[in-house]
């Protein structure tokens, strides 16, 4: 009981955290290329919560994938468009890179996950929080391939051919349920899990 509940929160927690590192940066992003915003929808932006997705997070605990809730952006520049997709990538990238180097040359963990035995519960949260940093944000990188139109291979689609990105739009519904079905039956949790158990794995050592 006492481990079933300190994953769920290591979930919340990792899924929380990493929906702001995905928007964030994108959000700040958008004002630096459009400094002649409004100010007052400038203020929105440091409002981190916002970038929570409680569907998101639910998706997070039971299926380890999820989706965060992106800044509603008014883009006609393709240009910029592109660039925020692409750093949406990134930031989920780099947030895998470090979440594994802490696991592996930090923690020391295995490609079994298996945690140190005879630890404080203090330990033991921080372990998990950071194996699920890392498998929630390759998971959610996965999920942003999906050409969802608010995702981030949808701000990637508008920026290099609006006439595709109308047609994603058509979609919109029948894409969201192949997600959600790939969500609910485990498969990008597989894809992830594996992805992480390989760049763990420590051979003979």
């Amino acid at each position: 009981m006492k481990t079933q509940l300190i994953r769920i929160a290591a979930a919340f927690i990792s899924g929380s955290l990493i929906m702001i590192l995905h928007e964030f940066p994108k959000a700040i992003l958008f004002y630096i290329i459009n400094p002649s915003k409004d100010k007052k929808d400038k203020n929105i932006i440091f409002k981190l919560h916002h970038y929570i997705d409680p569907i998101g997070i639910i998706f997070c605990i039971t299926s380890m994938a999820g989706f965060s809730k992106p800044f509603m952006y008014r883009i006609k520049d393709k240009k910029t468009n592109f660039i925020l997709g692409i750093a949406g990538f990134a930031s989920l990238a780099l947030t895998f890179i470090i979440s594994v180097l802490i696991l592996r040359f930090g923690i020391g963990m295995n490609s079994d996950f298996t945690y140190a035995a005879n630890i404080g519960t203090t330990d033991l949260i921080l372990q998990y929080i950071m194996v699920y940093m890392a498998l929630l944000s390759i998971s959610m990188f996965i999920v942003n391939l999906f050409p969802v139109s608010t995702f981030d291979m949808g701000l990637c689609i508008a920026g290099k051919s609006p006439n595709k990105f109308f047609s994603i739009i058509r979609n919109d519904y029948l894409i969201k349920m192949i997600l959600f079905f790939a969500m609910i039956l485990q498969i990008i949790a597989n894809i992830s899990t594996t992805i992480l158990r390989m760049l763990l794995w420590r051979g003979n050592i």
